[in-house]
């Protein structure tokens, strides 16, 4: 016995080594993807030159990290007695986990993050027609891929040659351990100061290693919503029970009011949304950083309510009908995830429903993803127009369904028969969407380049490359304009309210920072409004359905529940740039870690000062972190407690007339910026490369000293220079005019960005309200 267990450890011993000596086959192999990936990577904007060599050390961590799973995971082959055999088997092994890898790059270039246990997150189904909707493989990852399996088979033929060197069986207990260890201790990923965005952090580390390790997470945690401590500090909420901890006395103010022409006795009016798959601020309305592709949205703001600074409460689309129309928490997998056990709760529609409202909802899609029709069925919905109500001579635009222009035709039709009555039309489009087809496609890939010159852009691989995305973007901002020009001839068009905006920001542009995922344009266009106004105070969807109700039940004399379980406390109309709310986000199904309190915006455990435009700075104030921190606590713990009740509120919900305290405070934010505020940041006219901007200090004392800063970036965000003026003080309201002359004789002609702030005289922190990324000719 003692014999034949020496002879089976040794097999054992021999199988180790064997493994460890064809680990440079998948390491080499695996720099071929790692290769792809940085092409795919470098065309989007990501710097190779600084960041291609920690992204190889994030692979070689990687594979010390698990290393063990491969040591381990050959010991079957010391069953098999032929060298050969074993080299097929486990080349066999090993070209299943390159495949494995390169879908994952797939994903991840398509979505725009790294596939982890959201996965877990969505059903089979729900699977099948997002692979069949976006799911084309890359020809520069398929030839990767072929280069991977090549090398690895080439080298694994080689190893079985008496050259080969070999390792001794002591030699690979040694790596067996050593891994062990590097899991228990090491990072999953590390990246250098000179990574600045999320599209760099993404690229650097390993997507099986991150697909692994963020499923580990969840399954070490999985109520780690529901089981964090309560925070001592005051929650974004003031419910005192706490089965219902988001229940609280309605106190959401009418900011809508006063800026449209609310006659008495008029009828209540109609109230239409367009949510737009994918629609960002980035490529949308003014001062968008990759310059707007939606021109007749930009119309249309110009004579509408606009808010710039405007977030979705999602990063992809599970949560948008929730978030709007409910101002209702995520859950763990977002909220309609709980399908048919959905907690019993009001909403904006099931308030109006009740009022007289007709409620109607238009889709070219499946309502069966995400549990939309589910969702919509439980608020009341009348009419449910989706996928299969398309008849000829409408045609499938791909596995998503039909084509946008097709969507606004069949809305407007639907809406031309209906019955006369106050109701709430909702679209939801799905063309800007992979894989990016849609009819005359190919003119519209010409108006591309012609928009880009239009835009005086320089040449980018971001154009370049997303042409296809680029031009959806052109094909929806023209079905909307369709739409708008014939919803002029349907009754009842003078007294409807059209709310425009987008579901999250699509990922497949690269993005400067992680906020820009969920910075979307909200649009509030009416024939009833006053005027225009652009709107520079943060809100949130989460806002939008409080809002309305309070504009409604004041103006109109609807009712409104008297106590709600809204995460919103309403639209900020302020033209100044503030933040009053605390607002969590969701990333997708499984992942939130993003929260923002005011000016603090706390991103994966990180915090950063918010601004206008949502540029967003480090911020080393350790108190706010503590407060954001707090906060988000707090959320997450009533978050938990949401998803796994009955109802967010006991018994039935009463309505009652508008009235009472109302304020858009909710909450003691985390942190506020300072009392000086930037304005009219400008090119001076006349000769010579001048900025001019005021600096007003709306504090009842004198400002603290700060230094007015000029800088100047390129789309990317990247800093190519900045200018400081004099250090000084403003006395209670005084109002200074800035001027700034920057040294840029080395910076190449083009489209550039420039901000201004009040930074601080040491740290160069900014200590008040900036005024951030417009766009400048150099």
């Amino acid at each position: 016995m003692p014999a034949a267990l020496r002879a089976g450890g040794g097999r054992l011993a021999r199988a180790l080594a064997f493994v460890l000596d064809a680990l440079p086959a998948l390491a080499l192999a695996w720099l071929c993807l790692r290769i792809a990936e940085a092409i795919h990577a470098g065309g989007a904007g990501v710097p190779q030159a600084t960041l291609f060599g920690a992204a190889l050390g994030n692979d070689l961590l990687s594979l010390l990290r698990f290393g063990f799973v491969f040591l381990l995971g050959g010991l079957p082959l010391a069953l098999i007695p032929s060298a050969r055999w074993r080299t097929l088997a486990l080349g066999l092994v090993w070209s299943a986990l390159l495949f494995a890898h390169a879908a994952l790059l797939q994903y991840h270039w398509v979505s725009g993050v790294p596939l982890g246990a959201d996965l877990f997150a969505y059903s089979r189904g729900e699977v099948a027609a997002t692979v069949a909707g976006g799911w084309a493989l890359s020809p520069l990852l398929g030839m990767g891929l072929l280069s991977a399996l090549a090398v690895l088979w080439t080298l694994l033929s080689l190893s079985v040659r008496d050259w080969w060197p070999r390792a001794a069986a002591r030699t690979a207990g040694i790596a067996l351990g050593a891994s062990l260890l590097a899991f228990a201790v090491l990072p999953q990923r590390f990246a250098p100061p000179v990574a600045r965005t999320d599209a760099d952090l993404a690229y650097l580390g390993n997507k099986t290693a991150f697909f692994i390790d963020n499923n580990i997470a969840r399954l070490r945690n999985p109520g780690d919503e529901a089981q964090v401590p309560r925070a001592k500090a005051q929650a974004p909420w003031s419910g005192v029970d706490p089965r219902y901890p988001f229940l609280r006395a309605e106190r959401t103010p009418d900011t809508l009011g006063p800026l449209f022409d609310v006659r008495p006795g008029a009828a209540p009016p109609n109230l239409v949304f367009i949510i737009v798959e994918g629609l960002g601020r980035s490529f949308s309305g003014p001062g968008a950083r990759l310059g707007s592709f939606t021109p007749f949205l930009d119309e249309l703001a110009a004579r509408s309510l606009y808010f710039e600074n405007f977030l979705a409460g999602q990063g992809r689309t599970f949560g948008v009908l929730t978030t709007v129309f409910g101002s209702l928490p995520f859950g763990e997998n977002g909220l309609a995830a709980l399908g048919e056990k959905l907690p019993r709760h009001e909403s904006l529609l099931t308030v109006l429903k009740a009022q007289d409202y007709r409620l109607r909802f238009y889709s070219g899609s499946n309502l069966d993803f995400d549990n939309e029709g589910v969702f919509l069925r439980r608020q009341g919905v009348d009419t449910l127009v989706s996928e299969p109500d398309f008849k000829p001579p409408y045609r499938r635009s791909n596995d998503w369904g039909y084509a946008d222009r097709d969507l606004m035709e069949m809305a407007l039709a639907r809406e031309a028969a209906a019955p006369a009555g106050p109701h709430v039309g909702i679209i939801q489009t799905t063309s800007m969407h992979s894989p990016f087809t849609f009819p005359d496609k190919d003119a519209y890939l010409r108006r591309v380049d012609q928009r880009v010159r239009d835009l005086k852009r320089p040449p980018s691989p971001v154009y370049a490359n997303g042409r296809e995305i680029f031009a959806s973007i052109l094909y929806t901002d023209d079905a909307l304009r369709m739409y708008f020009e014939r919803a002029k001839t349907l009754p009842g068009y003078e007294n409807t309210i059209f709310v425009i905006t987008g579901d999250h920001r699509l990922p497949e542009l690269p993005m400067d920072t992680r906020i820009e995922r969920y910075h979307v344009p909200l649009i509030v266009y009416s024939p009833l409004l006053k005027g225009p106004r652009s709107v520079k105070a943060v809100s949130s969807q989460f806002d939008i359905a409080p809002s309305l109700l309070a504009f409604l039940a004041r103006g109109y004399g609807l009712k409104s529940p008297a106590d709600v379980t809204w995460i919103g406390t309403g639209l900020d109309t302020e033209e100044s740039f503030r933040n009053l709310h605390a607002i969590p986000l969701k990333q997708t199904k499984s992942e939130m870690s993003d929260f923002v309190s005011g000016t603090a915006y706390l991103a994966q455990g990180q915090l950063y000062t918010l601004g206008d435009g949502m540029q967003v700075d480090r911020n080393d104030d350790p108190e706010a972190l503590a407060r954001a921190r707090a906060q988000f606590r707090a959320f997450l713990k009533a978050n938990g407690t949401a998803g796994r009740s009955a109802a967010l509120a006991p018994g039935k919900t009463k309505l009652a007339n508008y009235g009472g305290e109302r304020t858009l405070r909710g909450v003691a934010l985390a942190s506020t910026a300072g009392d000086v505020g930037v304005a009219r940041l400008q090119r001076a006219s006349g000769a010579g490369l001048v900025y001019q901007a005021t600096f007003t200090n709306h504090a009842a004392t004198r400002s603290p000293q700060f230094v007015p800063l000029l800088v100047v970036t390129n789309e990317h965000g990247l800093e190519l220079g900045e200018t400081a003026a004099p250090a000084r003080t403003l006395a209670p309201g005084e109002v200074a005019t800035i001027t700034w002359e920057p040294k840029l004789s080395k910076v190449a002609p083009g489209t550039y960005f420039v901000s201004a702030l009040p930074s601080h005289p040491e740290t160069g922190r900014p200590i008040g309200i900036g005024q951030y990324h417009v766009e400048t000719e150099l």
